[in-house]
């Protein structure tokens, strides 16, 4: 996560033109000058800077003539910059299960990919404290990318969502079934840790940049 957060300000100008033209094919540092038609001293300090990134990776390679040549290439990484359609597939998957079953199987398969997504997340239940099991969660999920936080105020958990992960693939499948998703998914969390109440999920304002998800520790 903390490498990610870093990318923005290296994808703008220059650099981003660079890893759309290695997008489609691997290339030198020469090539590169004479497409973007810049100093080759600059397009080599660009993918100095992108290389340490860890956004394009090089190797050498015997030229028919002279020195081996310094390729470079995209690594998994770079790729995760440009667009995807991942959401239509989602949007196609939960359109043919509206279409080929009733709505208690559909209300089967949410909770089913729900529980199967928490085993992505954090494939073992965490130990210690109640406070230590919600660490545990909230650092998994930052991982995964929901940029999560956790906050406590008179006895209260919530744990802050900044980036929800699933929001492109939700957006495009009716708005009632994305909140069964959510609610959902957020219900599977007492698969994790028995003794946890989830009061409410709530919207940040402004409206669309993250919620936040109230949470109580239930006394026996």
């Amino acid at each position: 996560m903390t490498l990610t957060r870093k990318l923005s300000p290296l994808i703008s100008g220059t650099r981003r033109a660079i890893l759309e033209c290695l997008l489609k094919s691997d290339t030198n540092a020469v090539t590169l000058a004479e497409k973007l038609r810049i100093n080759i001293s600059a397009v080599r300090g660009h993918l100095d800077v992108l290389e340490i990134a860890g956004l394009v990776s090089s190797s050498y390679e015997q030229a028919k003539r002279g020195r081996p040549k310094r390729i470079y290439t995209l690594t998994q990484l770079a790729y995760r910059l440009f667009p995807d359609q991942t959401s239509q597939i989602f949007a196609a998957l939960v359109q043919a299960a509206n279409q080929s079953f009733d709505v208690k199987t559909t209300n089967s398969l949410i909770r089913q990919v729900s529980a199967i997504l928490w085993q992505y997340i954090l494939p073992n239940k965490p130990s210690g404290t109640f406070h230590e099991q919600l660490n545990t969660v909230v650092m998994a999920l930052d991982n995964f990318g929901f940029y999560a936080s956790l906050d406590l105020n008179n006895n209260q958990y919530t744990i802050i969502i900044r980036n929800d992960v699933f929001r492109l693939g939700l957006s495009v499948i009716p708005k009632g079934q994305a909140s069964q998703f959510q609610q959902e998914f957020w219900k599977q969390l007492t698969r994790k840790i028995e003794r946890i109440l989830v009061r409410a999920i709530e919207s940040l304002e402004p409206v669309g940049r993250g919620y936040r998800v109230l949470i109580e520790e239930r006394r026996e």
